[in-house]
């Protein structure tokens, strides 16, 4: 599992494409799309983005994550 800004996504690793693929588990209203890279580093970074591309959405949106 991993964490940022208080949001926890669950991980696997798909060894048939070597590719790891992460999904976060409490977003809230608006679900937040799969994130995936090929190694941890990439897969940290993804996870990053996707949560702060929520924040900012909610932002917009004027909802409350």
């Amino acid at each position: 599992m991993m964490t940022y800004k208080g949001y926890t996504a669950t991980v696997g690793f798909d060894d048939s494409v070597e590719r790891f693929h992460g999904r976060v588990v409490n977003s809230g209203p608006y679900p937040i799309a799969t994130f995936e890279a090929t190694d941890v580093d990439d897969l940290q970074a993804e996870f990053q983005r996707s949560i702060d591309e929520y924040l900012f959405s909610c932002k917009e949106d004027s909802i409350k994550p």
